[in-house]
């Protein structure tokens, strides 16, 4: 076989990922730590089709400022579709049609893959996981607070110890820069080196303006806005008009929440966080992580996205990137998964029958348990349990056993411990069975 049909038949595209059985175990234990956090809340789960017409995703990030949207034609219609590019205005679609007459708020959650058609390069790949909820029908800064609140408590839960939250107000932002009196392209350009804090970039792009020097210094001094409470006294003596003076109100009051949460030491104030799709409103934040190069949840309010679909309604909400919340994990070097729960059983006897019965019952009990079938020496079989993840053998069948006796092998300590078959099965069955032995 050629090097070119080897690589051809084995490659796969760029910007996705084959996850191997450590790997996704990572993720669904991630998955279901965060999903039980969103239950616990009150957020109930909700699920949106994998494609969908284009319009729907109508907007596009003000950052990118290009179309990333996987698009493919329906060919029973003909009209344009296009792969699940963001959650949220499916969930708002939802909360505008088939919830509509529900009572708010609605609290719905998700566990969707998302797909982007951006140039694949570290951090970034074209296919991934979120984990999301929004929060619809309420316009409090408590709502604000509440989703922030969320967030420190689903990354707490993931066992992070090395994490803080930014938070900002992308109308703060929006507000300084109305007063430039910029072009579609000069505006993105300023917005992308606002959140990149390139205050180089940032002077470039104003010195020349015909605006007033008040507006140039807010641009100029956006990327310092970062820190404490001390930020908002900071901001409002930068704050050129009533948007920006509003938006910077908003969010007094939202940081006045999460101090009652107890959360302010989590919370960092960034009011040059000028990262958003164009339907935020409001407050938007971010987490970050230990050891990740880029945020591991990004969110923010939408008033008036859900509008849109003829429902004029306010909503906030967040979600989680699965990869970059297990790249986290990884870094904080956090222990591997137990692997006592998961059996191999190795039986040399003839007669399989006990065997099959503790197999059998293992697994009715919830535990993992497999049979080594293949014909190989236990040192071999032990091998092959430890490097696949199995804390634990039960041996049958060896020459100095009797045959009504097992050996349970603790593959991790290597203890052992021989017990008669019957008082094994009746420990598991009655649930009287300890581990680790």
């Amino acid at each position: 076989m050629s090097n070119f049909e080897y690589s051809s038949k084995t490659a796969i595209p760029k910007g996705v990922r084959v996850f191997a059985p450590e790997e996704t175990a990572l993720r669904r234990w991630a998955e279901c730590r965060i999903l039980t956090v969103f239950e616990r809340w009150g957020f109930q789960e909700v699920i949106t089709p994998t494609f969908e017409y284009l319009e729907v995703f109508s907007g596009e990030p003000e950052r990118e400022g290009g179309d990333k949207v996987f698009k493919l034609i329906d060919r029973q219609t003909g009209r344009l579709l296009a792969l699940r590019y963001d959650p949220t205005p499916q969930v708002a679609r939802l909360a505008a049609t088939t919830l509509r007459h529900r009572p708010l708020p609605l609290r719905l959650s998700y566990a969707a893959n998302i797909f982007r058609d951006e140039v694949p390069q570290v951090g970034r790949q074209r296919e991934c996981v979120q984990l999301g909820v929004e929060l619809i029908g309420l316009e409090r800064p408590e709502a604000d607070a509440e989703m922030v609140a969320m967030a420190v408590e689903g990354c707490r839960a993931l066992g992070l110890q090395h994490f803080q939250i930014d938070v900002g107000q992308i109308e703060y932002v929006r507000g300084i820069v109305d007063t430039l009196g910029l072009g579609p392209d000069q505006r993105r350009a300023l917005v992308s080196a606002i959140d990149r804090k390139d205050t180089i970039e940032i002077e470039l792009l104003v010195r020349g303006l015909d605006a007033d020097e008040k507006s140039k210094r807010a641009a100029l001094d956006l990327p310092l806005l970062y820190g404490g409470k001390e930020v908002l006294a900071r901001a409002r003596d930068l704050a050129p008009n009533r948007r920006s003076q509003e938006a910077l109100r908003n969010l007094t009051q939202v940081y006045e929440v999460l101090e009652q949460y107890g959360l302010a030491d989590q919370v960092i104030i960034d009011l040059g966080e000028a990262m958003a799709f164009e339907y935020h409103t409001g407050v938007t934040f971010a987490a970050f992580a230990q050891g990740v190069g880029s945020e591991i949840l990004r969110g923010g309010r939408y008033d008036d996205l859900i509008g849109r679909f003829g429902y004029p309604c306010p909503a906030t909400g967040f979600a989680f990137d699965l990869d970059k919340v297990r790249e986290a994990v990884a870094a904080e070097n956090r222990p591997p998964l137990a692997t006592g729960q998961r059996f191999l059983v190795i039986d040399f006897n003839p007669d399989k029958r006990h065997a099959l019965r503790i197999a059998q019952l293992l697994r009715e009990k919830g535990y993992s348990a497999a049979r080594d079938i293949i014909k190989r020496d236990l040192e071999g079989s032990f091998d092959y349990a430890k490097r696949s993840g199995i804390g634990r053998a039960i041996v049958l069948g060896l020459p100095h056993l009797p045959q009504d006796e097992l050996l349970i092998s603790d593959l991790d300590s290597g203890t052992e411990e021989r017990v008669p078959v019957e008082r094994f099965c009746g420990e598991v069955e009655r649930g009287e069975r300890r581990w680790p032995m």
